[in-house]
């Protein structure tokens, strides 16, 4: 990827910077919740510049037109340099494959299956894996989707098949990470394949998964041993979190006692601590990543918040599980 000098980018983070003022606040957050209805949350965000209430009932379809106007404005930003998003794109992109491969074996209603929010076209992956051309995917996807493809095939399981796919994931986000030449994109790499490495090792502990399954899970990364994953978690909970002791991601055992929802709000907000420098400066890409993760981090607690008002469930549990947001 060839970058432009930092300097080159100071009209596009001038541009941001301004958008930034219409992101949610913590207040904002705070007043979403305490709305004293789903509709009324709704007439709340319509309010905030969000966007006519054209089928209020209808979230996920509001909150992707939001999302889609995030990435409209940072495709005129970043012009030939989009593709220093892919470190944060790219699991949509593999989220597809997955849903593709499913889909071979079980035929469902693919209405809203498949994100357009890629690196890569949407309808080219689905295609190539519904006519089994997996040589037609980009190079990183071939050899994860044949071998997760035999595995559905061959012994119905689609939890080692996800595994395979989310290992491969997990790897091209750190190769993207390592060639962008951002101290900050290579930190958001990191964090986001170590926390899945922790993810997938207490969840293994707590399921009693294989050796096998667990090497077929973990990607190697610098922050956290793999090795040491797959032992701690072939010996239980306790002994992850022990282990998790000893790492910068210490926090992540304390929050995982505290509840699993305290926890994946943690993981998640790692991605944010990783952009906060990007506040302070001028130039470079950095502060248009920034944004896009806080857009991302925005839109998040707002579908946990709508979701929640639906669903008649108490303001505290939004609370406790709504992410860290940028302002």
């Amino acid at each position: 990827m060839n970058r432009r000098s930092d300097t080159d980018y100071a009209y596009a983070v001038a541009r941001v910077r301004a958008n930034e003022l219409s992101l949610l606040s913590g207040a904002d957050m705070d007043q979403l919740i305490d709305t004293d209805s789903y509709d009324s949350a709704m007439q709340m965000l319509s309010d905030h510049g969000w966007g006519e209430l054209e089928n209020i009932s209808d979230y996920p379809e509001y909150l992707e037109k939001r999302s889609a106007e995030t990435r409209q404005l940072l495709t005129e930003l970043l012009s030939d340099d989009i593709h220093v998003l892919d470190i944060l794109l790219i699991q949509n992109d593999m989220q597809n494959l997955k849903a593709a491969l499913k889909n071979l074996i079980v035929q469902q209603d693919t209405a809203g299956l498949y994100t357009q929010s890629t690196v890569y076209d949407t309808d080219k992956v689905v295609s190539a894996v519904a006519e089994k051309r997996f040589e037609d995917l980009p190079d990183f996807m071939q050899k994860p989707a044949r071998e997760a493809y035999e595995v559905l095939v061959q012994n119905a399981n689609g939890q080692l098949s996800d595994a395979i796919v989310d290992k491969a994931t997990m790897e091209q986000v750190l190769k993207l990470g390592k060639e962008s030449g951002s101290a900050m994109l290579q930190d958001i790499a990191e964090r986001k394949v170590a926390t899945a490495d922790i993810k997938i090792a207490l969840r293994g502990a707590r399921t009693g998964k294989s050796a096998d399954f667990l090497d077929r899970s973990l990607a190697e990364c610098d922050t956290v041993s793999v090795s040491r994953l797959k032992q701690t978690a072939l010996d239980g909970e306790e002994a992850v979190l022990d282990y998790l002791e000893e790492t910068s991601y210490r926090e992540g055992a304390e929050k995982y006692k505290e509840s699993t929802s305290a926890f994946e709000k943690w993981a998640d907000d790692q991605i944010m601590d990783c952009v906060g420098v990007a506040k302070f400066s001028s130039f470079g890409v950095e502060p248009i990543v920034a944004y896009y993760v806080a857009r991302s981090a925005e839109l998040s607690s707002v579908r946990i918040v709508l979701s929640a008002k639906k669903n008649n469930q108490p303001k505290d549990v939004m609370r406790e599980r709504v992410r860290e947001l940028y302002v």
